[in-house]
């Protein structure tokens, strides 16, 4: 850390370009390096970065980087199936702050390897589950966690479209149903779209691609504390992104776009819902660049003054164990599977 700056760097320029985009426009860092193994990733990086080409140096070696740039903080964006040894050799290299692309991995062996590691080490960590710092999202959990619906029941949640996929983008919005629920999970019970039905109990996306390697799929998931989410996504449908979040004294639909908020009369337990029209908040912004500008801001709170991450690696953790959960509920013939899994 110099001039009040961390150090930052990420490993990967594909998606990582827009980590790279944050770092460079948050006040709270110095993009010191990027990493990247191929040619042709690095040429198209700069401007989707929006970076000078050439500002920055550029290393074949991450852990190179590591070393040369003495990172205070860094991203790690390669492909799901690749995420375990850098994030682990970053703690072991003594880096302070870790935002690993989502879904954290694709095994329980390696989840567990990464939690093991940075709690160990005390690296903070966050993974980017996106919605988890975007303020319709955090507003709408904020009314939750203050009691204004009564205490969340239910949460329903669709995701739509071709890129409907369990592991690939359905990562995202399992993970903000359990950022909602604010609980572990305790079952989860999944039907898969037809043609998966005999998909297996091991993820095959091949890092999320193909659409054709990855199920749509129909969750119900029960929490400790009496939440129960239903979870809807499907391919052949229109392109949608949307969660209710209902209790005894109110409702809350989110969706990328904003959100919006019923009360009930007089705060009447069960009773008639209102639209409040006061509960406004933005959602995505336009750029996705721009939507990680948070999330390493809050990063940088998160090593500096020892604060609570919004999407922590545990959470990550039981993200991943649902959806494969789900995919072994498929092929018992759809029972219902206990969490945590058996290790």
């Amino acid at each position: 850390m110099a001039n009040g700056k961390l150090r930052a760097g990420v490993i990967g320029l594909g998606l990582g370009s827009n980590h790279a985009y944050a770092y460079d426009q948050s006040s709270q860092y110095d993009l010191v390096g990027v990493s990247e193994i191929s040619s042709t990733v690095v040429d198209s990086f700069w401007d989707k970065a929006k970076i000078s080409k050439g500002s920055i140096p550029v290393y074949d070696d991450y852990k190179q980087m590591i070393e040369k740039e003495n990172l205070d903080v860094v991203s790690v964006t390669i492909p799901d199936h690749l995420h375990t040894a850098p994030v682990c050799d970053a703690s072991n290299m003594g880096v302070k702050g870790i935002f690993c692309e989502k879904p954290l991995c694709i095994n329980l062996e390696d989840a567990d390897l990464i939690v093991e590691t940075v709690e160990k080490n005390g690296t903070k960590m966050a993974v980017d589950h996106t919605r988890s710092f975007v303020p319709n999202y955090q507003m709408s959990r904020k009314s939750i966690r203050n009691g204004e619906i009564g205490g969340l029941t239910r949460i329903i949640a669709h995701m739509g479209g071709t890129r409907a996929m369990l592991f690939r983008n359905g990562t995202h919005i399992v993970d903000l149903i359990n950022f909602f629920a604010d609980a572990d999970p305790v079952w989860v019970l999944a039907v898969h779209e037809q043609g998966f039905e005999d998909y297996g109990t091991e993820y095959k996306g091949e890092g999320g691609k193909d659409p054709a390697l990855d199920p749509g799929s129909t969750l119900i998931i029960e929490y400790a504390n009496g939440v129960r989410a239903i979870l809807n996504s499907a391919k052949k449908t229109l392109s949608l992104y949307e969660i209710d979040l209902i209790g005894p004294n109110g409702r809350i639909y989110c969706t990328d776009k904003g959100v919006t908020r019923w009360l009930t009369e007089n705060n009447k337990y069960e009773g008639t819902p209102v639209l409040d029209e006061s509960f406004t908040s933005p959602g995505y912004p336009e750029f996705f660049g721009d939507s990680l500008i948070p999330a390493v801001d809050e990063l940088a709170d998160v090593v500096i003054n020892d604060v609570e991450t919004s999407s922590p690696v545990r959470r990550a953790r039981h993200t991943l164990e649902i959806m494969i959960g789900a995919l072994r509920s498929q092929a018992g013939g759809n029972v219902k599977i206990d969490l945590p899994l058996p290790r």
